[in-house]
């Protein structure tokens, strides 16, 4: 009967390297499972098949099967790891932990149960607990590199601890000078530090990525596009340091622009993209900001500073180029989400007003599940940032009377932003046409669409600005000119509000189907009663 154990392990091995999780399941049935002549080695089918159930993100049957394995061999502390790696994947984190704990009871020398132990703590977000496994990972084992790194990013990321995190990302690589994440996080904390400080550790950043290009098995990963997007700029900024002073003071006005605690958040639409976002369940789209429907968009912020963002052919002065901007998502608070003015606009149907609908979402989940669909890090340790941009911003409101001021709804930063504006100004000034200006039109154009004109000041718009760098790059061709865009996530299961425009026919009609849509997850639907005329 050993033949046949024998011949079994050698079809699993041959079937899981084709990644046929289906056949696999055929042969690990429960009478296989249970045959006598099976038993000496039955809880290692079991961990296969909860392996496999764990591939096809099953994970309540993994841990079924990780229970039977460990009912059958409770001293394996490797079992344990396995059944905590399925708590984690399912967002569980207090039971990975849990099952961590006792794999480091039964071998008090096991790594990776305290990395991954170290892992979880950093995904419910304690991140002091995370930092102390970790430090506990690296006194069990002081070479292994990843703990190091981990640890370098909650310090960077979390603390701003840019000096301690390039510490542990140096001594991760002094231990494997092949560890190609030490590289990319050390050079993003030389890049971050460098925009605390002074620009004396941005050739030391630029070193970082190009090394991590070389290292890296995967130039089309999002790493390898932010590695090659900071080298082109840092080449820049290096050669010409004024640049690096307006990248600092952009990102100071955008930070007086954040919100931080918003927790829904309203966009106007027609219904028929509601019908794409909730009954097809489509994602999201925002579109690039050449695309934006008001002709006007940040010409407004262009105009503050006296800059010229398109370049004139020398040859031909009647032609010019176009620079590529931010992708934008156009929002307002949730206060507006039933507004006369706003079904005016934007709640329209084939073009006709207060046809639309509006749709409120709750910020914070919007933002995670952006977050998500990123690439995690590796090595199993909760993701913890993001490069782009996922944030929501207040628009301004610039009002022309004699003296130029700043509207800033629901926020009392307008002095601290026109000292920024007036020194953005300054530094801008040194620029002239016909120079290399694109790092410099990249981070003008990155704030340039949160300044509007003081007429349309009662919208308190919110937007959504990101590169979007991870994201595909489509294109609608289906209407009267091409349409660049990507696609975010799916929102139909963070919809608070849903609320149907003063002139839409059928609503109750809506109502059924959306009830049946959602069933018990039905968000609030209401219809607008406002007095449209």
């Amino acid at each position: 009967m050993k033949s046949d154990i024998n011949n079994l392990w050698l079809k699993l091995n041959e079937l899981d390297k084709e990644k046929k999780f289906d056949e696999i399941l055929s042969l690990l049935t429960v009478e296989e499972l249970e045959r006598d002549d099976y038993k000496h080695t039955a809880d290692e089918l079991y961990i296969w098949r909860g392996n496999i159930w764990n591939k096809k993100k099953d994970y309540d049957k993994a841990i079924i099967d990780y229970n039977k394995a460990i009912e059958i061999n409770p001293k394996n502390a490797e079992l344990y790891l396995w059944r905590g790696n399925t708590w984690y994947d399912k967002k569980d984190y207090d039971e990975a932990i849990a099952d961590y704990s006792k794999a480091i009871e039964i071998n008090p020398n096991y790594t990776l149960a305290f990395y991954n132990k170290s892992a979880a703590w950093a995904a419910k977000k304690e991140y002091n607990k995370a930092i102390a496994a970790y430090t506990k990972t690296i006194e069990v084992n002081p070479n292994y590199p990843y703990a190091y790194v981990s640890r370098g990013n909650i310090k960077r990321v979390f603390n701003g601890d840019y000096d301690g995190a390039i510490a542990d990302y140096s001594d991760a690589i002094k231990i494997n000078k092949d560890v190609e994440n030490a590289y990319y996080y050390r050079g993003f904390a030389y890049y971050k530090k460098s925009l605390n400080e002074t620009s004396i550790d941005l050739p030391k950043s630029k070193q970082d990525f190009e090394k991590y290009l070389e290292l890296t098995t995967d130039e089309n990963n999002d790493g390898a596009k932010y590695a090659k997007l900071y080298i082109e700029e840092l080449k820049e900024v290096i050669e010409d340091p004024n640049l690096w002073f307006i990248k600092q003071l952009v990102n100071n006005i955008k930070d007086t622009l954040w919100i931080r605690k918003e927790s829904c958040i309203t966009h106007y639409t027609s219904l028929s993209v509601l019908k794409d976002l909730i009954f097809d369940d489509s994602k999201f789209r925002i579109s690039e900001g050449n695309f934006m429907n008001d002709p006007s968009e940040g010409k407004e912020f262009f105009k503050l500073i006296k800059y010229k963002p398109d370049t004139f052919s020398k040859a031909s002065p009647a032609t010019e180029s176009v620079s590529l901007k931010p992708f934008i998502g156009s929002f307002v608070i949730k206060d507006k989400c039933n507004n006369l003015n706003m079904w005016r606009f934007y709640g329209k149907e084939k073009g006709e007003e207060a046809k639309g609908c509006s749709i409120t979402l709750r910020t914070d989940e919007f933002i995670e599940n952006i977050e998500n669909t990123l690439s995690n890090e590796k090595d199993k340790e909760a993701r913890l940032e993001n490069d782009s941009d996922i944030k929501f911003y207040r628009v301004v409101y610039v009002i022309h009377n004699g003296v130029t001021k700043f509207n800033i709804p629901n926020s009392n930063k307008s002095k601290e932003l026109e000292i920024l504006m007036k020194e953005l100004k300054k530094k801008v000034e040194v620029y002239k046409e016909g120079d290399n200006r694109t790092s410099l039109e990249r981070y003008l154009n990155s704030v340039a669409f949160l300044f509007k004109n003081d007429a349309y000041k009662n919208e308190d718009e919110v937007r959504l600005v990101m590169n979007g760098i991870e994201f595909p790059k489509k294109y609608n061709m289906g209407v009267s000119s091409p349409r660049v865009y990507i696609e975010l996530v799916s929102i139909k299961d963070i919809v608070s509000k849903i609320i149907l425009g003063p002139k839409v026919d059928k609503g109750s009609e809506w109502l059924a189907a959306f009830n049946y849509r959602y069933g018990e997850k039905t968000p609030e639907i209401k219809f607008s009663h406002l007095p449209y005329k």
